[in-house]
C-alpha cells in the first residue's frame, strides 16, 4: 500500500511538472529581436478584426505588442 502511494505521488509530480514546462513553451509570442519603432496605425471596421489582426501578427513575430484604439467610427492598431 505504502508503495502504491508513493508511486502515485511520484506520478502526479512528473505530470504537474510536464503540463507546467508545455505551458511556458508554448506561450510566446513575440519577435526575440526586441522592439521595434512604432508604425503608422491601420484601420479597422470593429475591435473584433484589430484584436484579431494583432494577436496574429505578434504569434508570427511580426510585432512586439500592440494596441486597438478606438477612433470615430473605426478602430486603429498601433505596433511596435
Amino acid at each position: 500500500m505504502k508503495n502504491i502511494r508513493r508511486a502515485l505521488a511520484v506520478s502526479a509530480v512528473g505530470l504537474i511538472s510536464a503540463s507546467t514546462l508545455a505551458l511556458g513553451a508554448g506561450t510566446a509570442s513575440a519577435s526575440p529581436e526586441g522592439p521595434r519603432e512604432p508604425q503608422e496605425p491601420r484601420h479597422f471596421t470593429s475591435a473584433l478584426a484589430c484584436q484579431t489582426t494583432g494577436n496574429t501578427w505578434a504569434q508570427q513575430g511580426k510585432l512586439t505588442g500592440f494596441r486597438c484604439v478606438q477612433e470615430g467610427n473605426s478602430w486603429a492598431l498601433y505596433t511596435w
